[in-house]
Formats: structure tokens, sequence, C-alpha cells
């Protein structure tokens, strides 16, 4: 007995600490199980404030995309593989395991500022770019497209098709299916001609462009004498005198640069023009790092209602995801299309009317490979 009053005696603190570590386990669960619900609200929160954000934007859908992309087969063939070097191999040995860069790295963005004002039938694309987000190097690369390219225009919904300029191209597809229509016959003729594979759509007209640049009190650029000279002579946007330099230009300021295209000077008007659009997105680029999120929440209420896109809030917050955590490190190039300066301007008689247009000439199956090399990772 007095063994057996022992043995209980010295089983009792014992039973007392696994019923203190049971009590401790359960305290642990709880807290987790709290914390994983605030963390659960605070991410539906944000969801539904991204979701509700961006659906004031407007939004259209356009009909699966069936294009099935062949690399062409000319004089411009890819080069024979060679067999790796010495130096070559031993580099991958000692590369990480990192996976190789691929298109689903890359997210290509077609950005038109369109030319219509409020109430008007057509719809012109006045400038067009091309915005490639590559998040594996962590860069941007801004093509902008040549208006004066002549390309081959899609056979689509009854158009004929053939040889004009991409300018073209927008106006034509608004004709046949509004909105929709342009995006779409844009992004098949840009397939056709240079390879390029479009993920999303976007278009702000010339009022939105002006009200996001007002919004934001301006965009820093600095002007060349010449181009002071050509917006001073701008009465209809311009309505104070700019002098040479680094100035800020408010929104139809910015809209008669970027629209700039016989300052004194220029040689190849439409290059010049686009290279001023880069130099303007490049400075509101800078800009938006900077913003504290007050700004950018009224500036993007400010925007949205005035684009339109074929990005849904669940597309804004899956990219948003994406690239923000990287926005301080993105470095950004800017191209012409085509590409290289492997274009040549031409005078021809593109409408058999007997007046001669200038047109910039490529070499389709050279433009694929030089392009889709920087929009879906391939092999130069």
């Amino acid at each position: 007995m007095r063994y057996h009053g022992r043995f209980e005696q010295q089983k009792q603190p014992e039973n007392g600490k696994n019923k203190k570590s049971g009590k401790g386990l359960k305290i642990f669960l709880i807290v987790m199980a709290v914390l994983l619900a605030l963390v659960l609200i605070g991410v539906g929160m944000i969801y539904w404030f991204i979701q509700d954000k961006f659906s004031k934007m407007n939004i259209v859908t356009l009909p699966e995309d069936t294009y099935v992309y062949t690399e062409a087969t000319d004089e411009y063939t890819r080069p024979p593989e060679t067999a790796p070097t010495k130096e070559t191999t031993e580099a991958t040995t000692v590369e990480t395991t990192r996976p190789p860069m691929s298109a689903d790295d890359i997210v290509n963005i077609l950005v038109v500022g369109q030319a219509s004002r409020a109430g008007e039938e057509g719809k012109m694309a006045d400038t067009t770019m091309l915005v490639s987000i590559n998040t594996y190097t962590e860069e941007v690369t801004v093509f902008s497209i040549l208006r004066d390219s002549l390309v081959q225009l899609p056979a689509y919904k009854g158009l004929q098709g053939g040889r004009n300029k991409f300018t073209m191209c927008y106006a034509l597809g608004y004709q046949q299916g509004g909105t929709a229509g342009a995006m779409e016959m844009t992004n098949i003729c840009l397939k056709d001609n240079f390879g390029i594979e479009v993920d999303y759509n976007i278009e702000v007209s010339f009022d939105g462009f002006i009200k996001m640049i007002d919004y934001l009190n301006g965009v820093e650029l600095e002007l060349t004498e010449a181009e002071a000279n050509y917006l001073n002579k701008d009465t209809l946007y311009v309505q104070r005198t700019i002098e040479p330099g680094v100035q800020v230009l408010q929104g139809m300021e910015a809209l008669s640069y970027a629209r700039m295209r016989k300052a004194a000077g220029d040689g190849e008007s439409d290059i010049k023009r686009t290279e001023r659009q880069r130099k303007l997105v490049a400075s509101l680029l800078e800009k938006f790092r900077y913003m504290s999120l007050s700004e950018l929440n009224g500036w993007i209420d400010e925007l949205l209602p005035m684009v339109t896109t074929t990005m849904t809030p669940s597309d804004v917050t899956v990219l948003a995801a994406k690239i923000l955590p990287m926005v301080s490190r993105l470095t950004m190039k800017g191209e012409t299309i085509p590409v290289g300066k492997t274009g040549w301007g031409e005078m021809m008689d593109i409408y058999g009317d007997g007046m001669m247009h200038s047109v910039m000439r490529f070499e389709s199956a050279q433009q694929k490979k030089l392009i889709r090399a920087i929009t879906e990772a391939e092999e130069n």
C-alpha cells in the first residue's frame, strides 16, 4: 500500500504536466486558427477591393483565339544548331536549378491610343504600342508599331484584306465589329505579319489620356528647341509659351507632344514620333514608382472608366500579384516595329489611284524571328 501510494504521488506531477501540455496545445491551435481567419479575411478584402475597383473598366470579350502560329520558312531560316563548347557545358553545370525562360514568363499587352471623340462613328488607332513584360528577366520592352508599316491585312468578317498601312487595321476592324472587332482584327494582323501574340488589349481615348496626365499634375520631359517651337505653334492644345529644356507638360500639351511628327530636323517623322512616345511612357512609369497608395488609388478611380480592355478584374488581380513585387526593379527599353532597323521606306501607289504614299516595308519572316525572341522567349 505504501509503495502504491508513493507510486500515485510520483505520477501526479506527471499527469499535471500532461494536462498543462494539452491545454497549451489547445491555446496554440486557437491562436493559429484566429490568425488564419484574419489572413483569409484580409486576402478576401483585398480581392474584393481589386474586383470592385477594376469592374469600373469597360470590358470587352474577344472570341477564343484559334490562330495557330506557324514559323515562316523562306531565305531567313534559323541557323543550324551547334554543339556546345566546353565553356558552355561548364557554365551549365554551375547554373542553378532555375527552369529556363519560357513564353509563360512574358505578358504582352497591346495599348492603343485612339483618336475619335465622343459622338464620332469611326475609330482610328493614332498610337499603337506593345508592352511586353518579362517577369523572368524583370524587363519591360515597349514596342512602338509604325503606322506606315505596309502589312497584309487579314480577310476579317467579309473584308477582302490585302496590302495596306497598319494604321488602317484598327479602323476597318471597328467598322466590322466595334471595339472588339478593332482589337481582334489588329491582333490577327500583328500575328500574321510580325508573329506577335497579344495577351491583353487596352484602348485609351484622347480625352482619357489628357485626364490621366492632368490628374498626375503633368509629366516631366526634356524638350529640344525644335520641339518647343512645334508646341508653341499648336494653339489648339497649347495655351502658353513653352521653353526648351526640362518642362512639366499638362494633359493637352503632352498629347500634342506625343502626336508631334514634323518638328524641325525630324528625318523619318514616324520613327521620331514613336521615340517621343516612349520617352513619355518612361517618364510616366518613373512617376508611378514614387506614388503613394492614396495617390495611386485616386489615379485608378480617375482613369479606369475611360479604359476599354479585354482584361477582367481577375486578370488584373493575377497580373498585379505577379508584377507588383518587382516594380521597383523593373528596367525598360524601347523598340520600334519593324525592329532592328531592318525596314526600309518606299513611295507606293497602295490604293491604285495614282497617288504615291510613304510606306515602311519589311521582311515578315525576319521580323517574326527578331520579335518572338523578345515576346515569346524563342531562340533567334
